[in-house]
C-alpha cells in the first residue's frame, strides 16, 4: 500500500473505497513528486475548502460515486484504470503546442483512455465538478417536466446522464466524435438506468445530425476549443435550439492543452461568438480553479435563443412550452 494512501484511510477519508483504491493504483505509476501534490491536495484541501464553505464530505462522496461507476462500467480494475489516465498524462506532458484536428482524433479522441479521462475529471478536477453543478443548477430551474437535451461532445455521457436523473421526464441526445466515448456513455446510462430515455451516437458540432429548432436545452461543455472553426460550431448550435431554448455553455480561457485548437482570451471573447450566432446571453461568469493538470480559468454561460424565456423573481425558472419527445423517429430531432 502506497505511505498516502495509508495515511488517508487512517483520516475521515478512509471511508471512501473507490478513491483509495484508485489512489493506491495511481501511486504504482505516478512519480514521487506527483504522488506528494495528490497528498498534499486530499489532505490539506480539504480543510481549506471548509474555511471557504463547501461541503468537503458531499465533495468526496461525489467523488467516490463517480470512481465507482467507472469501475463498473469500464470493467477494469483499478490499476488497470490508473494505467489507461497515465497514458493521457504522458501524451498531454509531451506536446506543448495545439495538436491538428485529424492528429488530435488518432491520438486522443479514438483512445480507449478517453473516455476514462472525461469521467474521471468529474470526480476530482475542480473545474469539472463545478461544471457539472452549473448545469445541474440550470437544470434544475427549469420548470418544463417534459423537454428533449442534447449534451454535445458528451464524452462519457456521465453530464447528460446526470440531467436526465435529474430530469425524468427529459428525453436526451449525446454526441461526440470519439466511437470509444460513445459506446462508453451507452454502458454508463445503462449502469445509471436511464438508457430508455438517451439516443448516443457519434458525430462533430461542425454539422450536427438534429433538425433545425429541435432541442429544448443544448449544452456545449468544454468542447468548443477542440474545434477549428468555432463562428461555425455556434451557428450550428443557434440553428438546432428551438424557439425559448437554451444553451449551457463553458470554455476555459487562455488554454494551453495539446487538443485544444484555439483558446478564448476572455468572457467578451464569448459574448461575440454567441451574439454573431444570434444567441442573446442572460448570464455568463468567470471562474478560477487551481490544481494540477487543470486550466486555471473558465467560462461559464447561459444563452437563450430567443427572449420568450420567463424568469420568476428570487427562484429563476426557465419555462419552456415545448411538448414531450417520445423518440427521435417520431419528433423529427434527428435529421435524416
Amino acid at each position: 500500500m502506497a505511505w498516502e494512501t495509508a495515511l488517508l484511510r487512517k483520516t475521515r477519508h478512509g471511508g471512501y473505497k473507490n478513491c483509495l483504491d484508485l489512489i493506491d493504483a495511481y501511486a504504482d505509476f505516478a512519480p514521487w513528486w506527483e504522488r506528494a501534490l495528490l497528498a498534499f491536495y486530499a489532505g490539506v484541501g480539504p480543510p481549506l475548502a471548509r474555511c471557504f464553505g463547501s461541503k468537503t464530505k458531499d465533495l468526496w462522496r461525489h467523488a467516490d460515486e463517480v470512481v465507482g461507476d467507472l469501475l463498473a462500467v469500464s470493467g477494469m480494475s483499478p490499476h488497470q484504470v490508473a494505467e489507461s489516465l497515465r497514458k493521457y498524462v504522458r501524451l498531454k506532458r509531451g506536446e506543448n503546442h495545439s495538436l491538428p484536428f485529424e492528429t488530435a482524433r488518432e491520438s486522443i479522441y479514438d483512445q480507449p483512455f478517453y473516455p476514462l479521462v472525461t469521467h474521471f475529471t468529474l470526480a476530482f478536477q475542480p473545474s469539472a465538478v463545478a461544471r457539472l453543478r452549473f448545469v445541474r443548477r440550470i437544470v434544475e430551474s427549469i420548470a418544463s417536466s417534459h423537454a428533449a437535451v442534447a449534451d454535445l461532445g458528451c464524452g462519457s455521457g456521465a453530464m447528460l446522464c446526470e440531467v436526465l436523473r435529474v430530469q425524468p421526464g427529459w428525453t436526451g441526445y449525446g454526441l461526440d466524435i470519439s466511437e470509444a466515448a460513445i459506446n462508453y456513455a451507452r454502458r454508463l446510462a445503462a449502469h445509471k438506468d436511464v438508457a430508455a430515455r438517451v439516443r448516443f451516437q457519434t458525430g462533430c458540432l461542425l454539422n450536427l445530425p438534429f433538425a433545425s429548432n429541435s432541442l429544448d436545452v443544448v449544452i456545449a461543455s468544454e468542447v468548443v476549443e477542440h474545434l477549428p472553426n468555432p463562428e461555425r460550431v455556434f451557428a450550428e448550435l443557434s440553428r438546432v435550439l428551438a424557439p425559448g431554448g437554451l444553451l449551457l455553455v463553458t470554455v476555459p480561457v487562455e488554454s494551453h492543452t495539446p487538443a485544444h485548437m484555439h483558446a478564448l482570451n476572455s468572457a467578451e471573447d464569448l459574448c461575440a461568438l454567441l451574439e454573431r450566432a444570434g444567441l442573446a446571453v442572460s448570464s455568463i461568469k468567470t471562474k478560477w480553479h487551481v490544481s494540477y493538470g487543470d486550466d486555471r480559468k473558465h467560462v461559464f454561460a447561459v444563452a437563450e435563443a430567443n427572449r420568450e424565456v420567463e424568469f420568476r423573481a428570487q427562484a429563476p425558472v426557465y419555462s419552456l412550452s415545448v411538448p414531450h419527445i417520445n423518440s427521435a423517429a417520431s419528433s423529427g430531432i434527428v435529421s435524416s
